[in-house]
């Protein structure tokens, strides 16, 4: 769909439709959205094939990512919230995953892993448990296999030749 410049094509409705499926799954689980969402966003390509190819990347790098801000989440309720965490630990983990990620030829999920990262990192709530972050880790998972699905039901079949 065209309008003068600017076009609704069919990879915005799938990225729509993949947070909508998430608001409206976590509103009934009483579940926050937003890192599910984000995943979803970070891992919907323009086709099938490069989804899932995208969603091995983005699924590794979730992992890495969830697994620093878990490490992350450690070391600041050990220290009792020390100041000194989110300022200087918190982005040597950013250098840890970064390295890490480009060491294995991953580094189409550095962005992916540092998003994970720092978006489970820099919003623990006060009194949280290591619960929250393994919850914030799924959602990340479960974002990318919404855009999974939804790219995989949503598209077109590809016209044959013939």
């Amino acid at each position: 769909m065209q309008f003068g410049r600017f076009r609704i094509g069919l990879r915005t409705l799938k990225t729509a439709m993949a947070v909508m499926l998430i608001i409206t799954v976590f509103y009934f689980f009483k579940r926050p959205p937003f890192v599910a969402s984000l995943a979803s966003v970070f891992a919907l390509r323009e086709s099938w094939d490069k989804t899932l190819s995208f969603a091995k990347i983005r699924l590794v790098s979730n992992m890495v990512g969830g697994l620093l801000a878990l490490v992350y989440f450690l070391v600041y309720t050990h220290t009792h919230h020390a100041v000194w965490v989110p300022m200087i630990f918190l982005p040597f983990l950013v250098i840890v995953a970064i390295v890490f990620l480009d060491g294995f030829d991953y580094n189409s999920g550095v962005i992916g892993a540092l998003a994970a990262l720092l978006m489970i990192s820099l919003n623990i709530p006060p009194g949280a448990t290591v619960v929250y972050v393994i919850d914030r880790i799924a959602d990340t998972f479960m974002g990318v296999l919404v855009a999974i699905g939804v790219n995989r039901f949503a598209s077109p079949e590809p016209k044959k030749k013939g």
